[in-house]
């Protein structure tokens, strides 16, 4: 139970942030580096565990300052980290980054970014893994919640079978991450319950290395062999990113190995290597800001030899004055405990407080100038045309209207707000909707998968409403081409034939005197066009402008639809109070454009933007004119 300074901890270190960075980097060869953070979760398996026990078998433990010192070890670097992002942020990202950077930032200061990031995975409008700037604290957060539940383990189940309890919780977490992943990868991937097996495996490292103590040779027979199997099965595991951190177990057992061998015969065990390793933790909370915001303002240019080396530099040089001028100097604070407790709790409340008002803020609008502000509303989603809303509930046009438009469906007609906003207002008419994306909201069609039952409870609870409703108008828009069948072949026309049905029972069930449908038929989809959205967006500062994308052909836009619109045709043929909208016909001339004049028409494949809703709206003004008319 002795613990002195452990280079070669130092040395697992180094590797495990170094692969992490260089993964981040996109540099060919390191596809493994995603093992990182598991191996860090080894590590403090033991070291955490261990300075429990030893300071228990002292008479010396205290779960004040147990906490405390992790405080100090975590929270100052942390907080200097989050509040450069936000300076940089202010500068630089459009009010919709610069509100996604204060959510972040609140979680990560209260140590919930795991649960977060996992919630938000599968959401359908939740941003790319590039587009997070503190999506690295995700593991940061895990680390302290073991933290947190650790002491409390040791003091449930006593130092008798401590070890015991621990590889027992550490064989359920393992078992119920691969039962568990094939249901929901990214719990099993950000959640502290299928990790605990990496923290568990660092801290049987413990009575292991006390096994081996008493063989020097066996240590280092142990130290090489980790070392071999390590470093080759970071070689080989690249492939297997989407298997979370279950395909990181060899390496976590290796490092465990390593560890236990406690020998100096490690092959990673030079001065530099050491170096690195003593200041992971700053460079780990360094790498991710500086490689987004890199990226974020250059563009492409980042991708070059020219602009990794930038970025290699600028992470060398912070993470020297982060670990140099912060993390270091604050793990020798001598304040008084309460004095460091009420200050660190104090920080963390506040700067938590301001990026919650950011947050609120919806990313400080006024940072723009008016020329800004313009084209953000423009390449911003239809639902900034939303009037009032009530929970999902979005009101547009004429808010005092008396008479109604009704909207069912999913995200591809709620992009029909801002099409129709302007000409409801006009006519003194109001709209609403209220969809849960990627959801089918006709009646009888069910979705798959883990969603279903939330989708058909959204369904069952919009019908009723647009049934008592008094609007004399109902749009129907769904993305299509996730539920119709567009491969051909009997199999595809039994289940369009289906759809169709479940179309028809729609509209017979809304269906009542005076009121009028209209079904809007395939959407434009630019499938082959790689948006930028963060890019896309203005911020107070310039940053490298997204990659234009080449426009669609008009008839290539309609070939993609055909099955599509033809179906839906059929469908309503004999239901005489139905038109339908083709989109692919009514947007595009010779050509579907995607950017006209600088300005995006589609934030991603298959949703407009307010400008290309606009454009929309000019165009398809007699469909909508004839739609809505006073007979």
């Amino acid at each position: 139970m002795e613990r002195s300074h452990r280079a070669d901890i130092d040395a697992l270190r180094a590797v495990a942030v170094v692969i992490v960075v260089l993964f981040h980097l996109k540099i060919a060869g390191f596809e493994a580096g995603f093992a990182g953070v598991d191996i860090f979760f080894v590590i403090s398996g033991y070291l955490i565990i261990g300075q429990i026990l030893r300071d228990v078998a002292a008479g010396r433990f205290s779960l004040s300052d147990f906490y405390l010192r992790r405080a100090r070890r975590l929270l100052p670097a942390l907080i200097a980290t989050i509040a450069a992002c936000f300076a940089v942020g202010w500068l630089f990202l459009s009010p919709d980054a610069l509100r996604q950077l204060a959510k972040e930032a609140t979680h990560g200061l209260l140590s919930i970014s795991n649960v977060q990031y996992w919630r938000e995975a599968s959401a359908y409008f939740a941003p790319s893994a590039d587009q997070l700037p503190l999506l690295h604290l995700w593991s940061l957060s895990l680390e302290v919640q073991f933290y947190a539940l650790a002491p409390l383990l040791l003091i449930w189940a006593g130092r008798s079978r401590f070890f015991r309890v621990i590889a027992a919780i550490g064989a359920l977490s393992f078992v119920a991450a691969v039962l568990w992943l094939p249901q929901d990868a990214d719990a099993v991937f950000f959640l502290t319950p299928f990790r605990a097996f990496e923290f568990g495996l660092g801290a049987l490292a413990i009575p292991l290395e006390a096994r081996l103590s008493s063989s020097p040779r066996a240590r280092t027979i142990m130290a090489t062999w980790g070392d071999i199997v390590l470093l080759g099965s970071l070689l080989l595991i690249g492939r297997a990113q989407a298997y979370a951190g279950v395909a990181a177990l060899v390496p976590c057992v290796a490092a465990a190995i390593i560890i236990a061998a406690n020998a100096p015969t490690s092959l990673v065990m030079a001065r530099p290597v050491r170096a690195v390793g003593a200041a992971s933790y700053s460079l780990y909370l360094v790498h991710w800001p500086v490689i987004f915001f890199v990226r974020f303002i250059i563009g492409d240019a980042a991708e070059t030899a020219a602009g990794l080396a930038v970025q290699l530099a600028l992470i060398a040089a912070l993470t020297t004055l982060l670990y140099t001028g912060v993390e270091r100097p604050m793990r020798r604070l001598a304040w008084p405990r309460w004095a460091q407790a009420a200050s660190f709790a104090s920080v963390v409340v506040v700067c938590a407080g301001l990026a919650h008002m950011t947050f609120r803020a919806n990313g400080v609008v006024s940072r723009l100038a008016d020329d800004q502000l313009a084209l953000s509303e423009l390449q911003g989603f239809g639902l900034n045309k939303c009037g009032r809303t009530f929970g999902r509930l979005c009101v547009f046009g004429d808010l005092d209207g008396t008479r109604g438009v009704e909207m069912l469906g999913d995200s591809y007609v709620q992009q029909y707000v801002a099409v129709l906003d302007a000409s409801l207002k006009t006519r003194g008419m109001i709209g609403h909707v209220s969809t849960l994306m990627d959801c089918p909201a006709l009646a009888g069609l069910t979705a798959r998968g883990p969603r279903a039952r939330v989708c058909a409870d959204n369904r069952d609870s919009e019908l009723p409403r647009i049934q008592q409703s008094q609007a004399d108008f109902v749009i129907i828009g769904q993305a299509w081409h996730k539920y119709l069948d567009l491969s051909g072949g009997p199999e595809a026309e039994a289940r369009n034939a289906d759809v169709a049905a479940h179309l028809v029972e729609t509209v017979r069930l809304l269906d009542r005197p005076g009121r009028h449908f209209l079904v809007i038929g395939g959407q434009v989809r630019p499938v082959n066009c790689g948006f930028d959205q963060l890019r896309m967006l203005p911020g107070p500062l310039w940053h490298a402008p997204a990659k234009p994308c080449d426009a669609v052909p008009r008839g290539e836009a309609i070939a993609a639809n055909r099955t599509i619109d033809a179906v839906l045709a059929q469908a309503i043929a004999p239901l005489p109070k139905v038109a339908l909208l083709k989109p692919s016909e009514v947007y595009c001339d010779q050509r579907c454009p995607v950017v006209q004049d600088g300005v995006w028409l589609f934030q991603d494949a298959g949703h407009f933007t307010v400008a290309g809703a606009l454009r929309m709206g000019e165009r398809a003004a007699p469909i909508f004119a004839a739609f809505l008319a006073d007979d």
